[in-house]
């Protein structure tokens, strides 16, 4: 990573904005052509004007560097408003381009990456991004700018003066590129630790209850403590390289400046150069002097925004693992049966799924899939929705196989309702909707009234347009799994999938749920992952799994029958105090 490779990734977002970056780049050009001619004006006024007593050429002189002086300030003042609105255009477009590239993300990504990590791109590190936009670039392209027409003025005004101060201006360059480039690595080190940092702090709070019920608050605080100590080190480390990339130009530039004084001093001495020459020179020399130090004073932002850049980078880069072939077509509604064909998937080496997994579902079939934890039940549930895709083998819906398919179509046609509901920090209203966004409110109240939950919503404060909260706070466990019950109705799917929809509520609350679930599964195919008994009686089909495998398969009577893995968890459920030929007359 170099500032060619940073320039190269950040064009592609300043590209839209072309008109408005060149405007500025001129702003720029015309500050430092004015600055610089400030500076050189001292020759003419000393050795034109003052020196020969020329009143008249004096005034004009004046005169013409105050009316620059009107137009430096009318241009700098449009130019701020500029930048400051070209400055949010490019990071909100790179803030919008890494949010839609998340939204094509499989969920191994997430899996592997942190939330606090990823919030972290979206607000630490485009921060950085624009601060080496809105400070670093910006003065790069002015301060160079400056220099290039300090230069041209410098050897108009003397070319040996000019060539030795070019000659220590050079090493003032090359000095400290070595360690800009390890500066760099250690910026970016110092970015990923601070997403570490923002993860634990999420993770925390999210998990304030069991913190506080387990009594780990003082663990907590020394964990915390030994990361921020780990920062420490590292931003130290960091931030010093950063602070030397800025101070060595400055410090060879002190001992350029006293070499080149000294020659002019001698030369103006035996008048090889007048008096005005060399006051001009000086003063350009130490303008020229100002613009590296505000030079190397950006080399820090943009240090930091190349890091940022990196890191931002290759979430944008990352290709998806589930992705819609070129040819991809769209499914036809569901009307057969679907069909795993020797399907073997893991999610990674450390955590399994399913192996060599061949079933059918059909079309209006109760299913139940139930296994002790780990058997691979909710795999099958992320493979049938196109979260993960097969390692080996292949899933048929009516025939077609579903990586041959495009993700909405299969997705349209299903409705998903898990163990753990999140609500968006929206309307009860607007909830419903994320199922169907066409859905009218009509549509949505039908929903609500087939999972028993109209009635309770018109109490609300607001009605249909009550808040609930951040993650679905303000609403109890039960009335949050109906909203998310008609969430899923309201896009009337084909394929209603339950994962352990219930197992977090209580016996009332379930058996409340239940019976909504047994009126509204009529005409459809539902599938459900559970271990309680209670929703596996009346199933169609029963499939045992067990280390990723299909151990039995039947109806309930049949499994318990058998006095395998089924009856087993049969028993487990109801604590082994009751006889399976009594829990096959339940």
């Amino acid at each position: 990573m170099n500032i060619s490779w940073f320039l190269k990734k950040i064009n592609k977002y300043i590209a839209p904005y072309k008109w408005l970056a060149i405007l500025l780049v001129a702003r720029g050009l015309f500050e430092a052509a004015f600055d610089s001619s400030m500076r050189m004006s001292l020759k003419f006024i000393i050795d034109a004007a003052i020196v020969p007593r020329n009143y008249g050429l004096l005034v004009l002189i004046l005169l013409l560097l105050g009316g620059g002086a009107i137009v430096f300030v009318f241009v700098g003042l449009v130019g701020d408003f500029f930048a400051a609105r070209f400055g949010i255009l490019v990071t909100n477009n790179i803030r919008n381009s890494l949010f839609e590239r998340l939204q094509s993300l499989s969920m191994e990504f997430f899996g592997r990456r942190s939330a606090g990590d990823i919030v972290n791109c979206f607000l630490a590190d485009t921060e950085k991004l624009e601060n080496s936009l809105s400070f670093g670039l910006s003065i790069v392209v002015l301060d160079l700018s400056n220099i290039l027409f300090s230069a041209i003025f410098m050897f108009s005004l003397n070319w040996q003066l000019a060539v030795l101060s070019c000659i220590g201006l050079t090493f003032c360059t090359i000095a400290p590129a070595k360690i800009g480039r390890i500066a760099t690595e250690e910026s970016y080190g110092l970015r990923q630790k601070e997403g570490q940092i923002a993860s634990v702090v999420e993770e925390n709070i999210l998990l304030q209850s069991v913190v506080k019920i387990f009594g780990l608050q003082s663990r907590a605080i020394e964990d915390f403590y030994v990361h921020l100590n780990e920062l420490k080190k590292v931003y130290v480390r960091a931030k010093f390289l950063s602070y030397l990339v800025q101070r060595l130009p400055t410090l060879a530039f002190v001992f350029v400046q006293l070499i080149v004084i000294s020659i002019g001093a001698v030369m103006t001495y035996w008048n090889w150069i007048t008096v005005g020459t060399l006051v001009s020179y000086q003063v350009l020399l130490l303008g020229l002097n100002l613009n590296i130090l505000s030079f190397t004073f950006a080399l820090p932002y943009l240090i930091e925004g190349m890091a940022a850049m990196q890191r931002i980078y290759v979430i944008v880069a990352e290709v998806p693992q589930v992705q819609d072939a070129p040819d991809a077509q769209e499914l036809q509604p569901f009307s057969k049966e679907i069909c795993f064909e020797n399907v073997t998937f893991g999610y990674s080496q450390q955590r399994g799924g399913i192996n060599n997994l061949s079933l059918t579902l059909h079309k209006g079939d109760f299913v139940v899939f139930v296994g002790p934890s780990g058997a691979g039940k909710s795999t099958i549930v992320n493979l049938l929705t196109r979260l993960y895709d097969p390692d080996k083998g292949c899933i048929l819906f009516d025939g077609v196989d579903l990586r041959s398919s495009t993700q909405h179509s299969l997705r349209s046609q299903i409705g998903l309702v898990s163990q753990e509901v999140i609500l968006f920090n929206s309307s009860v209203r607007e909830n419903i909707r994320m199922g169907y966004l066409e859905a009218t409110d009509s549509q949505i109240e039908a929903a609500t009234k087939a999972t028993e939950i109209h009635d309770f919503i018109l109490t609300l404060p607001q009605g249909y347009d009550t808040p609930v909260g951040d993650r679905g706070g303000q609403l109890s466990g039960g009335q949050r799994q109906r909203i998310a019950l008609a969430r899923a109705l309201v896009r009337n799917p084909a394929i209603l999938i339950l994962d352990e929809a219930t197992s977090a509520l209580d016996p009332v609350t379930e058996a409340g749920i239940l019976a909504t679930l047994s009126r509204i599964a009529k005409n459809r195919t539902v599938i459900v992952i559970t271990h309680r008994l209670s929703q596996v009686l009346h199933a169609d089909v029963i499939f045992v799994l067990e280390n990723g495998r299909i151990v039995a398969t039947g109806k309930h009577l049949d499994l318990i029958q058998q006095k395998g893995l089924y009856a087993t968890l049969c028993q487990q459920v109801n604590g082994g105090n009751i006889d399976v030929s009594e829990i096959a007359h339940a």
